[in-house]
């Protein structure tokens, strides 16, 4: 090729040109042998020294055999001029008669492995001779891969060659050198994976920079595997007559080993090349000494993805299917791992009985492996194979349960059809549930609960066990909507334990019944009982797929335990990602932002939504689907309460979540968060909108009770706000007395909030003082920081100012630990308005401390003394004393003993 043509011959190996150069320059130089495999550069190395050396005006003699060379007696000795010696009677007389005055007679010798008998025989005869004399000869010869015609004559030969060097594989360092040099434009990554192909091997070194140099790779114009295929074709026809000559059989090893793609032990070889063992480890041997093959450990491979893409380039198809079927079958009996077997039978022609199991094992690994794409593929292979109805409705499962973590919409069929396919009513139950699953992703509501609805009819004859644990998804997912809840209702209403008749129905039933608990605002300690008793196995069980089991995360937290819900959410993260499984981790990193919400923790809270976010964007959910609502609500809320509304506001509207709200529960979530967006903003009317709206939504579905959403209260402060206080007052009654009902701390903190502030006054700030005491005893460190500013400011405003100030200084520590920019601004501004000055924006903690504070405390945490800190420090011990005291008082702590760790 042109581009090969401007590379120089001896790029890469101009080390061991400058080496053997310095032979030459001897008076009688150590006979040289160059040793090396296909393609490793020894006869432009051998060329360039006869080039060399007759420049120099040595007197130089040239050989080349080829293979047919050992066939014909006498060959190398015609080359080299028969006439100057006779084979068997050759003296120094006689070599220096060869050489004449000037000098040494310097021989070359190509492919020295392909003379014949007779001619070898001459060469050691001659070689003995000139040992009387050096500086007689100097004889340099390159040995090659190939059997010779008589192996003996050929040792004593090469006896006499005392100096010799190997040509290895090219380094990687080498090659990019000279590559960066000749192809500077070249992208860095196809420059690379181009390198890698060639396994070092000097030919196919040169070949691909040809390729480089004359092909459009400047700017990424052709991908490393395009310019590998346009290779392939040239180096086929270059390396296949050489197998040949290698050794008989040689060629079918290689063009094996090419097809199969990966390093297989010899076993495997023979076996699929149709030869016994000791015949294919000597082939192996001889293609290792060629270059052509590389040992690892005990299996053997190609040693360059070109060379093996050239042998693989012209055998016909069917013959690369039988050569992986013959593998497949001989792998299976070896109880080959899965995945090492599946991609022999994923090449091979249909029909093998043990395909299928095979090719599913495989799929499990590779999704372990976070690789579903390999997963897809290796089941849609699968599915190539005669199999019964049963049989073929597992593997649509399967696929779609692997489509799943890839493409949503596109599991749908496979699960639609395999739900049809499926026999056994637990495989009827199964596949019904991840269809309503995934259809459920894609907002198909109705279809959702249609398809569970018919297979539970369907089942309940046959079996009622597996019926009644399907009906408790389609009641979960009936609740989402307002007419299915009403039909449903009645029916959600008769559940108890008592009808978990099997092991299998027990938990799911249990984590449906907390979430009902929630909903109604009913039995909130038995709601935690059912919810802990449903999540057993965690968010994720293997044995029992369900969204039902996030509900009863969600009743955990609606029950004022957000603590538990993060403690599940958090294993159920862990488990996701040991099991690979994409939609897993973003719905189990999704609860674990909102509990982390819940708890006041609002920056952790905003990292985990984007994680989900990410995951779901990642396998094609889009952020308005009903799959990305709950995280972009809770994104939503934690920037809201981090004080970055227009954050917040981009986000929603970017989620197609500021226009008409659709009607299932999920938005019911991003309503409420909407209006904390309004409020925010001072659309005091759009925010009372959206929570008057989800209040009506709740109830349409029978939700009254308030630990979701406390809407009510909400709803009646900004009716407050607008002077409707009677409205405002019939609210948080009622919301007091659903709170009340519900048992639940924070809840019955949050109406005694609203309660407060809409009263006023004395009796107000009593409410307000109630809530704190409930919410100090609770995790919701949020709703803490709300109620102490709400009763700071109140006990200013009724004239308690020492009250009061307590009172916001606490509110203020405790929103910026919440990251709640706006509650803790609300403190401080009420602090300034008493003529405080706060240095800082908190009053506890390791950001409550002044600059002077910190570098006393930090000091005595090094273990140095008072009057130590003092020297270092220019001041007096009284004032070192002073600065620990208060920083003691900040950090909680008695004593210089507990400061490293509360300063770290």
């Amino acid at each position: 090729m042109a581009g090969q043509r401007m590379i120089p011959p001896l790029t890469g190996r101009e080390a061991e040109r400058e080496e053997l150069r310095r032979t030459l320059d001897q008076p009688a130089g150590p006979h040289r042998l160059i040793r090396g495999g296909f393609g490793s550069g020894k006869t432009a190395l051998l060329t360039d020294l006869f080039e060399k050396a007759t420049d120099m005006g040595q007197v130089v003699l040239w050989a080349s055999c080829v293979p047919a060379d050992r066939l014909r007696g006498g060959s190398l000795m015609r080359q080299l001029g028969a006439s100057r010696w006779t084979s068997g009677s050759s003296s120094s007389e006689q070599v220096a008669e060869a050489a004449g005055p000037p000098g040494p007679l310097v021989v070359f010798i190509d492919d020295l492995q392909w003379a014949d008998a007779d001619s070898l025989k001459a060469l050691a005869d001659l070689l003995r001779a000139s040992d009387s004399d050096p500086k007689l000869l100097n004889m340099i010869a390159s040995l090659g891969p190939g059997d010779s015609g008589d192996e003996y004559a050929l040792g004593r030969v090469l006896r006499f060659f005392h100096h010799r060097t190997q040509l290895s594989p090219l380094s990687g360092r080498v090659m990019e050198h000279h590559a960066r040099t000749l192809v500077a434009e070249a992208p860095e990554e196809v420059l690379r994976s181009c390198l890698s192909a060639t396994g070092g091997n000097h030919y196919l070194f040169r070949t691909v920079l040809g390729a480089l140099i004359g092909g459009s790779c400047a700017e990424g114009e052709q991908a490393p595997e395009q310019i590998m295929a346009g290779l392939v074709p040239e180096v086929s026809a270059a390396v296949r007559p050489l197998l040949r000559f290698f050794g008989s059989g040689c060629e079918k090893v290689a063009t094996v080993l090419a097809v199969l793609e990966t390093a297989l032990p010899a076993e495997v070889i023979a076996h699929v090349s149709s030869m016994d063992m000791e015949t294919a480890e000597d082939l192996v041997h001889a293609l290792a000494r060629a270059g052509v093959v590389e040992r690892v450990g005990d299996c053997v491979r190609m040693a360059s993805r070109l060379l093996a893409a050239a042998l693989a380039y012209d055998t016909p198809p069917s013959r690369r299917a039988e050569y992986h079927a013959r593998a497949a079958r001989f792998l299976v009996t070896w109880g080959a791992p899965a995945e090492q077997l599946a991609r022999h039978v994923f090449h091979s022609p249909p029909g093998l009985e043990f395909a299928v199991p095979a090719l599913r094992a495989a799929a499990d690994v590779a999704m372990a492996r976070c690789v579903p794409e390999e997963a897809l593929t290796y089941l849609r292979r699968a599915l190539r194979e005669e199999v019964d109805d049963g049989a073929r409705g597992e593997l649509l499962a399967q696929l779609g349960r692997a489509e799943m973590d890839c493409d949503v919409p596109a599991a749908v069929k496979e699960l639609r059809t395999s739900l049809s396919l499926a026999g056994h009513p637990a495989a009827q139950a199964s596949a019904a549930r991840q269809l309503a699953s995934a259809l459920f992703a894609v907002d198909h509501y109705e279809d959702a609960v249609a398809v569970l609805q018919r297979t539970i009819e369907r089942l309940r004859p046959r079996d009622p066990a597996f019926a009644l644990r399907l009906e408790l998804d389609y009641l979960l997912v009936s609740m989402g909507e307002p007419e299915p809840a009403r039909q449903t209702r009645a029916r959600l209403r008769q559940l108890s334990m008592d009808h978990a008749t099997t092991a299998a129905v027990e938990r799911p039933l249990a984590a449906l019944l907390s979430f009902r608990a929630a909903a109604l605002g009913e039995m909130s300690a038995q709601a935690v009982e059912w919810a802990l008793h449903g999540l057993r196995r965690g968010l994720l069980p293997t044995d029992d797929e369900s969204l039902v089991y996030s509900c009863a995360a969600l009743a955990l937290s609606a029950a004022g335990r957000p603590d538990l819900t993060l403690e599940h959410a958090a294993a159920a993260v862990a488990q996701s990602q040991a099991q690979a499984s994409v939609l897993a981790f973003a719905q189990s990193v999704s609860a674990r932002a909102n509990a982390l919400c819940r708890l006041g923790r609002f920056s952790a809270a905003q990292a985990d939504a984007e994680a989900a976010l990410a995951a779901l964007g990642g396998i094609g959910i889009g952020r308005s689907e009903s799959h990305c609502v709950f995280a972009v609500a809770t994104l939503a809320e934690a920037l809201i309460r981090q004080g970055r509304v227009s954050e917040a506001e981009a986000l929603l509207v970017d989620s197609d979540l500021m226009g008409p709200s659709r009607t299932h529960m999920l938005y019911d979530y991003p309503l409420v968060v909407r209006a904390w967006l309004h409020d925010a903003q001072g659309k005091q009317t759009e925010a009372l909108a959206d929570l008057l709206h989800c209040g009506e939504r709740l109830d349409a579905r029978g939700m009254p009770a308030p630990g979701f959403y406390p809407w009510r209260s909400e709803a009646a402060l900004l009716y407050l706000r607008r002077g409707e206080g009677e409205r405002a007052l019939a609210l948080t009654d009622k919301e007091l007395q659903l709170a009340r009902t519900w048992g639940v701390p924070e809840t019955i903190a949050v109406a005694l909030r609203a309660r407060g502030l809409v009263t006023g006054g004395r009796s107000g700030l009593d409410h307000l003082e109630e809530a704190c005491r409930i919410l100090a005893g609770t995790p919701a460190r949020f709703r803490y920081a709300q109620a102490q500013a709400d009763r700071g400011l109140l006990a200013l405003e009724c004239g308690y100012t020492d009250e009061g100030r307590a009172a916001l200084r606490d509110a203020a520590s405790l929103a910026f630990e919440c990251g709640a920019e706006s509650v803790g601004d609300q403190a401080l501004a009420g602090l300034r308005s008493l003529g405080d000055r706060p240095r800082t924006p908190t009053f506890r903690g390791r950001t409550a401390l002044t600059l002077a504070q910190r570098q006393v405390a930090e000091l005595a945490a090094q273990g140095m003394t008072n009057a130590e800190i003092a020297q270092r420090l220019y001041v007096g011990v009284r004032t070192v004393e002073m600065h620990l005291t208060k920083a003691y008082t900040k950090l909680g702590v008695q004593g210089r003993h507990a400061l490293y760790e509360a300063l770290n």
